[in-house]
Parts: structure tokens; C-alpha cells; sequence
């Protein structure tokens, strides 16, 4: 009985995560890196959570590199992009690349 309820709680979390009416509520605001960079802040959003970004940014920008370097920025898909937890989520590439960020070769 167990195993027949595990598909049922799945559905309703993705429901509860990706409702519709919150979606449609969201479609008039723009995107919070787009308010900050017209009142002159860093571009881009913190994450929503350890390991994900917003839908509306989904350019993981990772600032703790062994590297030297300051920032390297993850785009879905990339090789690295699962694994990146990120410090800073960015909408597009150029707010990346205001930020101080380059693109992960990988």
C-alpha cells in the first residue's frame, strides 16, 4: 500500500512547486535582477535554495573557486551545472559578465 501512495505525494509536491495561479501572478513583475540593476545594485539574485536558482535566473555564478579567479558562471546544461552550488543566479550571461563572472569551459 505503501508504494501505491508514493506516486500520488509526488504529484501534489509538483503541483504545490509549479501551481499555475503563482505563475500567472509573477508574469507582471520583472524579474528581481532586472529591479536591482535599474536602482544601481549587483546584478542578479540569491539562490533559492543550496542548490538551486530561481526559474527566472537560472545562471548558477559560483564565487568560491580553487582557481584564483572570481567567478565562474554555470549554464543549464553544462557538464558542471548540477553539481554547482550556487552563490549567486543570474538571468542572463551579460548580468554574469557585469558581475565579475566568466563562463565555466566545461
Amino acid at each position: 500500500m505503501r508504494d501505491l501512495c508514493r506516486p500520488f505525494v509526488l504529484i501534489v509536491v509538483l503541483a504545490s512547486l509549479y501551481s499555475i495561479p503563482a505563475a500567472a501572478q509573477k508574469v507582471n513583475q520583472p524579474p528581481p535582477s532586472v529591479a536591482a540593476q535599474s536602482a544601481g545594485e549587483r546584478p542578479g539574485v540569491p539562490p533559492q535554495s543550496a542548490w538551486t536558482c530561481p526559474v527566472a535566473q537560472p545562471i548558477k555564478g559560483n564565487f568560491t573557486t580553487y582557481s584564483g579567479e572570481r567567478c565562474i558562471y554555470h549554464m543549464l546544461g553544462g557538464q558542471f551545472y548540477g553539481k554547482t552550488k550556487p552563490e549567486r543566479c543570474y538571468a542572463t550571461e551579460a548580468e554574469a559578465i557585469q558581475d565579475g563572472c566568466r563562463r565555466s569551459k566545461r
